[in-house]
């Protein structure tokens, strides 16, 4: 699942939660999905787990390969490596605020009179993954521009 698709997953399970969540005690629980929402939340968390560990192969093999003599190349694969890290950081990160909201959801399942708080909780959590999702945003695009910028003169080098 790729990393656009993955923020937008998550910024939907999100909303859908804070729906949930900020509906009022007199509605009826049976209208709400909670189970299925769940059921998502879980599997977006299974989803992440196996993006993270596949990245920190993809970063151990990088990390491993032998260094190369020419500058170039290897600050390519410096920020290659620093784009995978940001990456990762960042899929922690949702993968944290998922298992936050999945037990926020089930905490309120089995106590609906905490609903208030719950959706307090969420919000100030949601403000804060906004905040970073934005930063590790903008960290990924300068480390793409530093790597295009380096591979153009990598390859200049290489015709001239």
């Amino acid at each position: 699942m790729n990393m656009s698709r993955m923020t937008n997953v998550f910024a939907l399970v999100l909303t859908l939660t804070m729906g949930i969540t900020g509906t009022s005690l007199a509605a009826n629980e049976a209208m709400h999905p909670l189970p299925s929402i769940i059921t998502d939340i879980e599997r977006h968390i299974a989803e992440l787990t196996i993006n993270i560990e596949k990245i920190s192969e993809r970063m151990k093999f990088l990390r491993e390969a032998p260094a190369s003599n020419d500058p170039l190349i290897q600050e390519v694969r410096n920020l290659d490596l620093r784009g995978w890290e940001l990456h990762q950081e960042q899929w922690k990160m949702q993968l944290d605020g998922l298992r936050f909201t999945e037990g926020l959801l089930r905490k309120v399942h089995d106590h609906p009179e905490e609903k208030p708080e719950a959706l307090q909780a969420w919000l100030g959590r949601l403000k804060e993954f906004k905040g970073k999702m934005n930063d590790y945003r903008q960290q990924r695009a300068g480390v793409e521009v530093m790597r295009i910028e380096t591979e153009a003169k990598l390859i200049e080098q290489y015709l001239r």
